[in-house]
This record gives C-alpha cells, structure tokens and sequence, in this order.
C-alpha cells in the first residue's frame, strides 16, 4: 500500500501543472451590483476566476512560467456583475440533457452568469453542473431544485414531463407529498440527487408546507415556493421560514378569505378587485421584509405568455400581469428583495438575448424601479435568493470574475444591459 502510493504521488508530481489564467481589464466604469454610484476603475485583476485586485483594493498574485495572461483595454467601457435569473426551467424539453445545455450556453453569451432551475428533470442537471464546475462547460453557475407537491401536480403539463422513464411524483427531484409522506427521507433524497432548493409547487397545506421547509432548512438545503401554494397562503408560507416566493400576481390570495385547496383554481384570482395595497398585502410585504423572504416577481412571463408556443390564449394573464407590476412596485418599497426570474427563460431564437434582459425593463419600466435598482435586482438580489452571495452577484475582491462589459451605461437606460461587448464567466471570455 505504502509503495503504490508513492507511485500515485510521483506520477502526479510528474504530470504538467494546471495552468494559471490572470486577466487584466483596464479603464472601465464599474457598476457593481450593490446599488453604489459608477465609478471609474484603471485595473481590475482576475486570478483563475476570482477577482483579486481593483484599483488599490486587493493584490495580484505573483505569476510564474506557465501562467496564461490576457490583458483587455476597456476604453471606458460599463463592467457590471453578470446577471441571474432566478427562475428558469431548462431540463424539461425532449433531448433534455442536449437541450438544457445549448440553452445555458446561449445565456452566458447572452450576459447571464447565474440561474435557479426550479423543476426540471435532476439527472440532466446534475451531469451539467458537473461540467460546469470543472470547467469542460462554460455556461451559467447552477442550482437546481427538486420540486415537491399534492398529488394531482405531477398529472399533467409540464411537471408530468420531469422524469422521463420514471413516474413523476415517486422520483426524489419530483415528490409527491401525501398525508402520510416521510419528508425528512423524501428531502434527504432530493439532495442526494444533487438539488441545492427545495421548491414547493402546489396543493400543500400550511402544516404540510411548514413541515417540508423546516426539514430541507434543517438539512441545509434552500427553499422556494409558488406565492400561494393552495391552500397555503402566502403568510403561511413566509412564518414558515421560506427563502423565495415567486410569482408576485399569485400574492393576491393574501387578501382572500379563504383559500382553494386545489392548485389549479390559481387562474381565478380576483385581481380586477383586490387592490395590490390592500392592508393585508401591505402587512405581508412588510413581513416578507422583515424575514428576508425574496420575491421571484416573474413578470416577463405574464407579459409574454399569449406567445407562449403552444399555448392557447389566455386572457387572464393581462390582469396577472397588470396587478403583479403593481405588487411588486409596492413589494419593493416596503424593503422586499425582488430578483429577476423570467420563468420563460430561453429565447425565440437562436440570435434573441435571454428573457433576464425584459425582465429588467419590465421592473424599470411597469414596476416604478430606477435602472439602478433593476440592476441589483438582476445581480446581488439573485446571488442572496441562490445562497451565493459570498462568491457572486457583486464585483468586489474575492467574488467570482463572472462580468458583463456593456458599450452603453445600463445605469442610465437599462436596455443597455443588452448591448453587450462580451461576458466573463469565471475568469473567461465569452463572446456574445
């Protein structure tokens, strides 16, 4: 034993090192996620893909023989975080694995160095984190979740299309939940099958919703939850310690009396007739606040969804989409983090950005927030709702060189988020 590991350490030290990458961006204006004014930056050094010197702050490393530098005037070009999209569904197409992954490359092209998969089939996604996190695929930072629900939402339509070969709602990354389930073994499952977020879907009870956020918290595991669960309302939801609601048009269950148990009465929400400043959605937004609970607003979605492909007209979405701008307006002044999460995530085409850009004009443009704010919303607020704030979301020294180098100030319109020079993913070049 002794002399094959004597082997095993002189092949190693006989193999070639692993190269060191140094980046070098000069002479940009920096906006940097966390909502401080642009400033103008003379260096910025990158350091096998984490930030290691601004300006003063910081230091570069000392570089050897096999070290790969690329240096980058910038000619006073804008350099913001990249963005993240916190609700994205890429693994439940046919050809799942070939089609999640051509869709994470176009988004790194397309500026987007993060995303929250929030159901899709965890086979596919765990093979891409792998490769993302070794580098053989350069696309977005990964977490995907492992959705949980009543029975009758795993039946039809896309949550029926999550584990191909297998029976939706007896697979660990697609549960479903009844009376009698054992949900510390169903979350247990869940992150065996590499899911990071637990995400409550439908047709929960407040007890039933509480008990499966207390198991995955206790278990390390972040949560998130459609922002009525049926019949669980959104308050149930927020006492029970859950880190991100989305969908900011399903807050109004808030406001009604009694809630449906059944999960696809979600359509039938009188939106025409509770003010998004009702009280009682003032008290919980305040709360969400208070909690730190996120909001997945999602407005793209509602905005977008009569072009859905393959969906029939619907025209319930206008007043979705017309109340939940107006909620999340309202949502954000009372302190509530809102991110950006598209729920339509890939593009029509193969030459259309990621839907992470309309998003944030959706926020400028229907929700009342300044092109700054929308930026935060795209950057640091995503980081905090994935639980990567200590390595993404912002440019400081030690976080992940995951860049977006825009020709245009976003600060001052934030359709300049899509006139994008190129994108940085952990230290490396991505043209658009």
């Amino acid at each position: 034993m002794h002399r094959a590991l004597m082997l095993l350490c002189l092949l190693a030290a006989s193999l070639p090192a692993r190269a060191t990458e140094v980046l070098e961006l000069l002479d940009f204006r920096l906006v940097d996620g966390r909502g401080t004014p642009v400033r103008q930056v003379q260096r910025l050094v990158s350091h096998d893909g984490v930030i290691v010197q601004i300006d003063d702050a910081g230091h570069a490393p000392q570089t050897g023989p096999g070290t790969r530098s690329t240096r980058i005037a910038l000619d006073g070009a804008w350099v913001m975080p990249g963005l993240i999209d916190t609700h994205v569904h890429v693994a439940r197409f046919p050809d799942t694995r070939a089609r999640a992954e051509a869709i994470l490359r176009s988004a790194v092209r397309g500026g987007v160095t993060g995303v929250r998969d929030l159901g899709g089939d965890a086979r596919a996604l765990a093979d891409l984190e792998r490769a993302i996190a070794s580098g053989e695929l350069v696309a977005p930072a990964l977490v995907f979740s492992a959705m949980f629900g009543g029975p009758d939402v795993f039946r039809q339509g896309p949550t029926a299309q999550m584990a191909k070969d297998r029976t939706p709602g007896d697979v660990p990354w697609a549960r479903r939940i009844d009376p009698g389930s054992d949900v510390r073994q169903f979350v247990a499952e869940a992150k065996g099958s590499g899911s990071t977020n637990v995400k409550l879907y439908g047709d929960l009870t407040a007890s039933q919703a509480q008990a499966i956020i207390a198991e995955a918290t206790r278990q390390g595991l972040t949560t998130t939850a459609h922002a009525t669960v049926f019949p669980a309302r959104p308050s149930d939801l927020v006492e029970a310690g859950i880190g991100s609601l989305s969908h900011a048009a399903y807050l109004v269950w808030e406001a009604i009396d009694t809630v449906p148990d059944d999960y696809s009465q979600r359509t039938a929400a009188p939106w025409k007739r509770i003010a998004p400043d009702h009280p009682a959605l003032l008290a919980l937004y305040r709360r969400m606040a208070e909690r730190g609970t996120t909001l997945d607003a999602t407005l793209y979605v509602y905005r977008a969804m009569q072009d859905y492909p393959g969906m029939p007209k619907m025209a319930w979405t206008d007043d979705a989409a017309v109340w939940g701008e107006q909620a999340t307006r309202h949502a954000a002044a009372a302190g509530v983090r809102v991110t950006a999460g598209t729920d339509w995530f890939e593009p029509r085409d193969d030459t259309d950005l990621p839907h992470t850009h309309a998003e944030l004009a959706l926020l400028v443009e229907n929700a009342g927030f300044t092109p700054m704010q929308a930026i935060v919303a795209g950057t640091r607020h995503g980081a905090i709702a994935l639980g990567r704030e200590a390595t993404q979301g912002t440019i400081e020294v030690g976080k992940s060189t995951d860049l977006l180098v825009l020709d245009a100030d976003p600060t001052i319109d934030i359709h300049n988020t899509t006139r994008i020079r190129f994108t940085v993913r952990r230290g490396r070049i991505v043209d658009p």
